[in-house]
């Protein structure tokens, strides 16, 4: 069945040759207005943490793992795969009936080297904080839009709300926390309500000589008006992140500062007299000292090298002419290292498998094993534990596209393709007996 949408408000049916209109709202969706004290003595942002540098504090921490920023970057490469834009329709049993659309304005889009840069820099912004800024640039005749282009989430901050609870605009500077809303630096750009109810006309008719705007997108969470607050946070308010920061800290300070000694060597002072006799009787505290040190050197001599590895060792003890009993003789004690124990090991994985639930990542999928969290690593782990996951990505998704489905109703996509949806191409692992190492399909 063709339909045609002449505008936003109206469709025609053309096999059934009817008209349907769509009915205004009789008004509009509520949003609270929050008060709160530090956005009062801001002014014109709502700042982001306390200090207003929270998305930088968090960039600051997280760098510091071995894991968070990989985590995280593989999270947003799986995201941030190749769209293929569909056509939807369903069969009377509901059933899907993809159709692959063929439109060189929409390939064009969704190839270029503007989407390619907004898919990965955004996806990354989703994973490492759930808010995204993408700015909308409009052709001169208001038209079309031409491109998305992706603002660093870390360098935006949501303006203040209006009477009506909607913040109009977004301020981009690079250097918050130290910048203001009126630094020369900040760009003010007027940002896109995504709960208007006619966006498309809004942004077409009003401020005409604006052509750039700011589509926000995020992930919901409760709670957060203006800024969402990713998931794995937790890992750094539980004081997790705070364990596995300290680990290698103290790990090096242990191998800086531990002196490594495998043997402890007890020579009775009876020794140097039987040994030396005269020599010893007779001679200074100097020569003393002196014998003392080159039987020290013999003995270390002795016992390190690959040379004497599993060298038998022979030692001489008296027996006493008074009682018959033995004499004291040399001691030598090997020594625990310390080092090889694995100092700290168990705090280090269990800290690392709270962070890894944090992240929402199945601990086999980064190789993650210990006997104490009886983790396996198995293929068919992994590749049952990515299936799990990308089967998850579908609500991450809709935040990376919303912005590219206004662009689809703006520039009239949606009119010449009513069911049109964007899926992502993914790539599945499969098993042996299919005869391929892996499959695209469209998610």
């Amino acid at each position: 069945m063709k339909v045609i949408f002449p505008d936003s408000n109206t469709a025609l049916l053309a096999e059934g040759k009817a008209v349907v209109s769509f009915g205004q709202p009789g008004a509009s969706p509520t949003q609270p207005i929050v008060k709160d004290s530090i956005i009062v003595q801001t002014q014109d942002i709502v700042p982001w943490g306390s200090a207003n540098n929270f998305p930088q504090e968090i960039l600051k921490r997280a760098r510091k793992s071995t894991i968070i920023p990989t985590a995280l970057n593989w999270k947003a490469n799986l995201l941030s795969t190749p769209v293929v834009p569909f056509n939807i329709e369903y069969d009377d049993d509901g059933k899907e009936k993809p159709q692959y659309v063929r439109d060189p304005e929409i390939l064009e889009f969704i190839n270029n080297r503007h989407f390619r840069r907004y898919l990965s820099e955004t996806a990354n912004d989703i994973f490492w904080f759930l808010n995204t800024f993408p700015e909308l640039i409009i052709s001169k005749d208001r038209k079309k839009i031409t491109h998305i282009h992706p603002n660093e989430a870390a360098y935006c901050r949501i303006g203040v709300q209006n009477k009506q609870g909607v913040s109009e605009f977004t301020y981009v500077n690079a250097n918050w926390p130290w910048a203001s809303s009126t630094d020369a630096e900040t760009t003010k750009i007027r940002t896109l309500d995504p709960y208007q109810y006619d966006l498309v006309g809004w942004a077409r008719d009003q401020h005409s000589d604006v052509f750039k705007f700011i589509f926000p997108s995020s992930y919901p969470t409760p709670g957060n008006t203006f800024y969402q607050l990713a998931h794995w946070d937790g890992i750094r308010t539980s004081g997790w992140l705070d364990v596995l920061e300290k680990v290698p800290v103290l790990k090096k300070a242990l191998f800086d500062n531990q002196m490594v000694i495998k043997y402890h060597i007890k020579i009775p002072r009876e020794y140097w007299a039987n040994e030396f006799g005269d020599q010893w009787s007779k001679a200074t505290a100097d020569q003393r000292d002196e014998i003392r040190k080159n039987k020290m050197t013999e003995i270390n001599r002795r016992l390190v090298g690959a040379e004497n590895a599993g060298i038998a060792l022979a030692t001489e003890f008296g027996i006493s002419a008074i009682d018959g009993k033995t004499i004291e003789g040399w001691v030598i004690e090997a020594l625990p290292d310390k080092l090889k124990d694995g100092s700290y090991l168990a705090d280090n994985m269990e800290a690392t498998a709270h962070l890894m639930y944090a992240l929402g990542i199945d601990p086999t999928l980064f190789g993650f094993a210990s006997k104490e969290q009886g983790a396996r690593s198995g293929g068919s782990d992994k590749r049952e534990a990515l299936l799990i996951y990308l089967s998850q990505l579908q609500a991450y998704r809709n935040v990376l596209y919303e912005p590219l489905d206004f662009v689809a109703e703006y520039n009239g996509w949606k009119k010449k393709y009513p069911m049109l949806q964007f899926r992502s191409q993914q790539t599945l692992l499969t098993t042996l007996d299919t005869g391929a190492d892996a499959k695209k399909v469209a998610a």
